[in-house]
């Protein structure tokens, strides 16, 4: 009997078949997730899928071009930890990913879902549930964070996993020139460019010493300090990088646990910022622009 996620979403459930072939790691940290509820962010370059932030951290595994897989393919994306559906043939996209299953429901609703989501990009968050066959649909209890800066930095983000931090909301309601949409989007890159470049730490194929992996990851969380705080004034935000900087930095730290702290909360941070981003408009605004100024749009 094939084991079957559903994915709710939209007032409308559909099965997801699961397959352990590729990605058993990964399978086993989905299932110890669930049951879960996740934010549907619109794709921005590949085009044909919907995607969702997990706090899965996994390396890829057997691992498949993104190209080669068919349409309603489930699948996780180890460099931005992200679990995606696809429902059409992607734009051009360089990934390598972790097969996880296929979407039995129906693509054409998925691809509708996928397209009105995108037109709404930034005016409202669309949520779905995730959780197995059968499955009691209560959420997992978290785990105590612990004591010390990683305790500080593991509770920030369980609350970030829990709910979107007020603070974020709280920037939205400022007021200015070129504000709330400049520290948006400022804090956004500026939590995806982090969580990337902590991440290559974390997975670590350069075999770097922890000596060397600790100074530069202490280096891009002061980047992201300036920025985070200095520019957007992300205070709470900036408590939990600090406390991530401080634990790497005590003697004896386990480098790994810290920067995977740190790629997970970064991840949903941006991710959250990314929900209230108005993509479609922006673009289509660009496209009016370069038109106006005599230039071609594509089709």
């Amino acid at each position: 009997m094939t084991e079957r996620l559903i994915f709710d979403c939209g007032g409308r459930r559909a099965p997801i078949a699961l397959t352990d072939r590729y990605a058993p790691r990964t399978l086993a940290a989905l299932r110890a997730l669930l049951p879960t509820q996740v934010t549907i962010h619109c794709s921005k370059i590949a085009g044909a899928h919907i995607y969702w932030p997990t706090p899965i951290l996994e390396l890829l595994e057997e691992g498949a071009d993104i190209h080669s897989l068919p349409a309603g393919a489930f699948l996780y994306y180890p460099d931005r930890q992200y679990i995606e559906i696809t429902y059409d043939a992607l734009q051009a996209e360089t990934a390598a990913v972790n097969l996880l299953g296929q979407f039995e429901g129906d693509l054409a609703w998925l691809r509708v879902l996928a397209e009105d989501n995108r037109r709404r990009s930034g005016q409202r968050v669309l949520t779905a549930r995730l959780f197995a066959e059968g499955q009691d649909e209560s959420a997992p209890a978290a785990s105590a964070p612990g004591d010390g800066p990683l305790g500080v930095l593991r509770a920030a983000r369980q609350a970030a996993w829990a709910a979107e931090p007020h603070e974020l909301r709280a920037l939205l309601r400022r007021d200015g020139l070129n504000i709330p949409l400049g520290p948006m989007i400022t804090a956004e890159g500026e939590f995806r460019r982090t969580q990337e470049l902590l991440w290559r730490l974390w997975r670590n194929a350069n075999g770097h010493a922890d000596t060397l992996r600790i100074a530069m990851a202490r280096e891009v969380l002061e980047l992201a300090l300036a920025r985070v705080v200095g520019y957007c004034h992300l205070v709470e935000a900036g408590t939990a990088l600090e406390a991530g900087h401080a634990a790497l930095g005590q003697p004896g730290a386990d480098v790994g646990a810290v920067l995977g702290e740190l790629v997970v909360y970064c991840g949903r941070m941006a991710g959250w910022l990314d929900l209230h981003v108005p993509w479609w408009e922006a673009n289509e605004i660009t496209r009016r622009n370069i038109a106006a100024a005599g230039g071609e749009t594509g089709e």
